[in-house]
This record gives structure tokens, C-alpha cells and sequence, in this order.
């Protein structure tokens, strides 16, 4: 009776409700209650933010949303070492063997089998849960600066126009067309000065309007340098000659490759072709289609052509099954944008880095990581071209385009640390750590089916559902248990909506 359906939905009758409601779970978390000190046991504990638990003979405050299974312990991300409360009782955990027949609480979170070994919970709740876990200002900031501007209101800017949006407004007083080609004199011919428009318009934060005195030409000027900067180093020719032979210096080279070197639509790269483990089941490789390096980015790989489709698009298969538009299209700038607005954690975005929301903190500092054009360097590529006691040569390009762009465009460098020699990498005590993706809950719950927690969590490190897109939460737990979402009249949700 609860089949997920491509193109139909198929409702409760009232007399199955009744009966299904009848053998209902609904989980009912064991909870500290505030100034009692809870003893941990290891997959049966669960915490809020806050709470003090005692784990051998220490006490830890929770923070960062912990699992049941993350046990307490000195420098964890989960875990703060406190004084043990001189008030309030150690309390046990309650009884951890499962009920056998377990009645459903009004307003419990409900878990309904269908009958089929699967199970079915309410769109409703897992909505909230997903909202009570990213209910941060940080959290909250960085949502809203990735938000995008409808496609075919992108699709409608052009040069000079006067209903382009704001942020492409200044872009185009910074840049204007005579200065785009002057720019990129040897670009690609798909890397039109339309189109980079198209693809600012495409994210409302880049070039915006800031309200709380910061200097919005500024910043879009210094975002715009740093991104010139890295173009070149991604996608230029690197002839040194051609400044005598062409009349074109290396740093005014860039956009030359549309394509990675070596690779063309018309044959499958058996490399780039290859979708395997976690990346490949949820971004599926489509056949005949190789993910190699195209446009101003290079986006390569399923795991991210996957992803920007669904930013882009709202539908992970328009770029996996069409990864030539990521060249022959506005995308072939957007993707480029799209990765100096979006998060890495540990690594914070480009433009909190550039606009200031980033502020180092202790961790940062003590790595070397600070405000300006090096950070992102490491944000780019640290791995090669960071840390090694001296600029790398890649790293020394990047910074010698930076200086002239930043020259040509009347930018005040001074004082910005330009390089990354002795920057450490981002790490996950560093401020840019926030947490982005969701993963399994390994709880324990004694009121659910197979004691299992049907829960995702936040963690720090990348897997297959993202938190900044809304409705991942509910395909994470629909993936790690058997779960079917079902709507307010009691719709089974067809797969993908």
C-alpha cells in the first residue's frame, strides 16, 4: 500500500492507518535534564548541546551535536573537559532493553513499518529535525550566500542592460566589456563578456550590497582580482614567449583552455568515466560520458559536475548527463563562481575569506592562516602549493597575476598576505569548520525498530547528502534505513520530490 510510485501517489486508507498506527514507534531519545550529570554508555547516551555527561570519572559539556557513539574524550571536536557540577545527581541512562510494544507519543517522532521490511515517517518531522540542526547564524549566513537566481532570469542579462540585477551592475562598473577583452585577449571564444555576467547574476552574494559598513566595490573588486588571478593559473596558455610574438603577457593569458588538455567530447576518457564507492552511487556516471576538466574551474570528477547540477539546476542529471554544458554554456564561468562561494569545510569560502565573514581564530592563526590572497591559494590547491618553507612556483604565479590585476584594476594590496609558504592547512579546529554534511546516526534508541536511532547527523567530513541543500536530511535517513517520506495527507513522496 505504500509503494513509492514514479508518477502517482498512493494514500492511506483510513482503517490501514489505524492498524499501522497501532504497532507505530516513536522515538523518545533519553535526555539529560539540565544540572544533572548523565553517566555515558558508549552507543546508548544521547545528548543535547550543553549537557554534562561523566565518562570515566571525567565530566565533558557537549557541543557540536555528538552521537551516541562519540564518547567523551580530552581535544575532541564533540567534547569539552569540565569541572564535574557540585550540584544535581549522576543519573543512569534509562532502561536500555527494548519494549517490545511500544505505543506512539503525540508528538514523538513516528516511525511506521509498511509492511514490506521498510518503514515510512512524515516529511513533517524530518523537516523540523533538519531545521532544528542547521538553526545557526553561521549556518543560516552561508545558505543564503549560495542561493541562486533563477535560470531564466540569468538567461535575460546582457551587457548594459538596465533591469540586470544589482550585483552584475557593479560587477559591470568595475569590468566593462572593453576591459573583459583587454583582460583575456587569447580566451576561448565560449568565454564570452555575456556570459560572465550571467554567471555573476547567477549567485546574488557575489558582488552584492553589504548593509553593515563594509565596502561593497571593494570587496567585488577584490573578489573579482582573486578570481582573475586563479583563472590564469587554471586555464592560461603559460607562453611566456607570446608577450614579444602575440603582444600578450603570461598574467593577461588566461581562459585560453575550455577543455582540459587532451580531451574532447567525441571520445570517452575512460579516467574520467569511472564512478565508483559512495561518489558513484549518488552521483551516477552516465554512459559514454567522461567528467574531465571544463570550463574556468576545471570542474572535474561525477562527484562534482553531481553537485553543481543540482545547485544550477535543482537535478544532479542535467550535468551528469550532459557535461558539455559546463563548456558550451554560461556554466563554463558560473562553475567558477559557484566554487569561490561554496565551503570546504574545514576550509572556509573564498568569499568569507575576501569579504571578512571568515575571522581567524586561534587555531587559524597558529597555522598561519590568515585574511588575503594566500588563504585562498591554500583554499585552492594547499596540498601542493602551501606550507613547503618557500612560495612554490604555482603559488608565485598565482600571486604575480594577482599584483597585476590588482594594478590594472586599482586595488589597494597593501598589507595582504599574499603568499602560503609557511601556511598549514585548514583543519577542523580552525574557524571554517563548519559542519556541512550528513551522515548516519550509529545511536542507540530502545523505542525503535531494531533499536535503531532513524536519525542523521552533522559530521565534519564529506559524503554523499549536503546540509546546505535543503531535503538531504530526509535522503539520508531514507537511504541508511529503509525510510519513505509521506506528506500531510498521507502520500507515499515518489522518489526525487
Amino acid at each position: 500500500m505504500f509503494q513509492r510510485t514514479k508518477g502517482s501517489k498512493r494514500k492511506y486508507l483510513a482503517g490501514l492507518v489505524l492498524g499501522l498506527c497501532a504497532s507505530s514507534y516513536a522515538l523518545a531519545s533519553p535526555m539529560a535534564v539540565p544540572g544533572d550529570v548523565v553517566n555515558w554508555e558508549p552507543g546508548k547516551t544521547q545528548v543535547s548541546n550543553g549537557d554534562i555527561v561523566k565518562f570515566k570519572e571525567v565530566c565533558y559539556k557537549a557541543k557540536n551535536r555528538p552521537g551516541s557513539w562519540d564518547s567523551p574524550s580530552a581535544n575532541s571536536w564533540f567534547w569539552d573537559v569540565v569541572d564535574c557540577p557540585t550540584s544535581g545527581n549522576p543519573v543512569p541512562n534509562p532502561n536500555p532493553n527494548p519494549n517490545p510494544n511500544p505505543n506512539p507519543n503525540p508528538g514523538e517522532l513516528t516511525i511506521i513499518p509498511d509492511g514490506k521490511g521498510g518503514y515510512l515517517m512524515p516529511r513533517s518531522e524530518l523537516e523540523a529535525i533538519e531545521e532544528q540542526q542547521t538553526n545557526t547564524e553561521l549556518f543560516k549566513l552561508v545558505r543564503s550566500d549560495i542561493a541562486t537566481l533563477d535560470n531564466a532570469s540569468v538567461e535575460a542579462v546582457a551587457p548594459l542592460k538596465a533591469t540586470n540585477p544589482e550585483n552584475v551592475r557593479r560587477a559591470e562598473s568595475i569590468v566593462d566589456e572593453a576591459m573583459w577583452e583587454y583582460l583575456f585577449p587569447l580566451r576561448n571564444e565560449k568565454y564570452t563578456y555575456t556570459r560572465f555576467l550571467q554567471a555573476i547574476a547567477k549567485f546574488p552574494a557575489f558582488c552584492r550590497t553589504y548593509t553593515d559598513g563594509r565596502n561593497s566595490d571593494d570587496i567585488c573588486k577584490r573578489s573579482l582580482t582573486t578570481m582573475f588571478a586563479h583563472f590564469v593559473q587554471e586555464t592560461g596558455a603559460h607562453a611566456p614567449s607570446w608577450e614579444t610574438s602575440k603582444g600578450v603577457p603570461e598574467w593577461r593569458q588566461g581562459l585560453y583552455y575550455l577543455r582540459e588538455m587532451y580531451k574532447s567530447e567525441d571520445k570517452l576518457d575512460k579516467t574520467y568515466s569511472k564512478c565508483s564507492g559512495w561518489q558513484g552511487e549518488r552521483w551516477p556516471c552516465a554512459p559514454g560520458k567522461s567528467y574531465f576538466g571544463r570550463g574556468a574551474k576545471q570542474l572535474s570528477w561525477n562527484y562534482n559536475y553531481g553537485p553543481f547540477s543540482e545547485a544550477m539546476f535543482g537535478d544532479k542529471n542535467v550535468l551528469l548527463e550532459n557535461p558539455a554544458l559546463v563548456a558550451d554554456t554560461w556554466l563554463n564561468l558560473a562553475s567558477a563562481v559557484f566554487f569561490y562561494i561554496y565551503p570546504q569545510p574545514p576550509k572556509p569560502s573564498m568569499l568569507h575569506v575576501i569579504d571578512g565573514t571568515w575571522k581567524p581564530n586561534a587555531a587559524d592563526k597558529a597555522a598561519g592562516i590568515e585574511h588575503g590572497f594566500g588563504a585562498t591559494i591554500q583554499i585552492i590547491n594547499g596540498a601542493f602549493e602551501c606550507n613547503k618553507g618557500a612560495e612554490t612556483a604555482l603559488a608565485q604565479n598565482r600571486i604575480d597575476y594577482y599584483k597585476l590585476f590588482a594594478k590594472e584594476l586599482n586595488l589597494d594590496i597593501s598589507g595582504e598576505k599574499l603568499g602560503c609558504a609557511n601556511m598549514k592547512p585548514f583543519d577542523t579546529d580552525g574557524a571554517g569548520a563548519l559542519m556541512i554534511t550528513w551522515d548516519k546516526d550509529w545511536g542507540w534508541n530502545a523505542n525503535t525498530p531494531g533499536n535503531k536511532s532513524f536519525r542523521c547527523k552533522l559530521v565534519p567530513y564529506q559524503y554523499a547528502f549536503n546540509a546546505l541543500f535543503k531535503g538531504d536530511y530526509e535522503k539520508c535517513v531514507e537511504h541508511h534505513f529503509n525510510v519513505q517520506a509521506y506528506d500531510e495527507n498521507g502520500n507515499v513522496i515518489p522518489e526525487g520530490q
